[in-house]
């Protein structure tokens, strides 16, 4: 198994509040963002890259709030184990916050912005829908603020993303974050890719009575692992998008050796790794 290194390399955007940086272009340095500069710097990165080394683009974006979000805004933690909902959808305010964001992507992507080449997402279904409604322009499904006038790829918008069990949410206690089996998933994002060997029935995923959560360290480890097939399914690709949690992004921020930050429900960042195969 090829394992890597990662550097994050900063100096290409500079963020701030997401209600500010979704107004412009995503925090690109600097303002106000010349794509073109960039797409040129990040080639020249890569041409100049050594043998088992080369630059990505990720567009790593948090589902926007879903109905589990609204009872933990209310009720807390407790709420949350008291009121549990299994794998939810997205509340309409959600939906909302995907649209902004996907106006966002077809502003700057008028601007030059590059497109992502493959798209990954966590096999929760907000994530899925999310990922749907902010790239489903891409893919011809005529959704506006009214709502899908066009139905195409079921909630996934016709994005041909593929599902990775490894960059879904942390683990365990919570039921929010265990999901509905495969089949069930596949009827409503009939665009997506779930590779074989997923099992159809949620065998990761534990309650509270079996184990405790999962502990920072799994956390980082599972995403490590996530990440991993992410690259292995992307080798000769440079942007890439995945949508998946704010626990799950942590988690691929610290094994990506990026600086956590919080990231607020339907927020989108940008982010330049230098990665490095690791000699065996």
């Amino acid at each position: 198994m090829v394992k890597y290194s990662y550097t994050h390399l900063d100096e290409f955007f500079i963020l701030s509040q997401w209600e500010e940086d979704v107004k412009g272009p995503f925090g690109l340095s600097p303002p106000p963002g010349d794509w073109e500069s960039f797409k040129a710097k990040i080639k020249a990165l890569n041409d100049a890259c050594p043998p088992g080394a080369r630059v990505k683009v990720i567009y790593a974006a948090r589902h926007g709030q879903a109905e589990h979000n609204v009872i933990a805004d209310k009720y807390g933690e407790v709420g949350q184990m008291q009121h549990p909902i299994l794998d939810p959808d997205l509340t309409s305010l959600g939906r909302s916050q995907a649209y902004q964001t996907r106006l966002a992507l077809q502003r700057e992507v008028g601007r030059g912005m590059p497109l992502p080449e493959k798209w990954f997402v966590s096999p929760l279904k907000r994530a899925g829908e999310t990922c749907g409604i902010e790239w489903g322009w891409l893919f011809h499904d005529e959704y506006d603020s009214d709502g899908l006038k066009l139905w195409k790829g079921g909630k996934g918008h016709g994005v041909d993303a593929t599902v990775i069990e490894n960059i879904r949410e942390h683990l365990h206690v919570h039921q929010c974050d265990a999901r509905c089996p495969i089949s069930h998933l596949k009827a409503q994002f009939t665009s997506f890719t779930y590779p074989e060997g997923m099992s159809d029935e949620d065998e990761v995923w534990k309650p509270v009575e079996v184990r405790g959560r999962e502990t920072e360290d799994e956390l980082v480890a599972r995403r490590c692992e996530g990440i991993r097939e992410v690259l292995e399914r992307s080798q000769n690709n440079t942007y890439i998008s995945i949508t998946s949690h704010s626990g799950a992004l942590r988690g691929i921020y610290k094994s990506l050796n990026v600086v956590p930050r919080k990231i607020i429900v339907g927020e989108m960042n940008v982010l330049v790794i230098r990665v490095k195969e690791l000699p065996e």
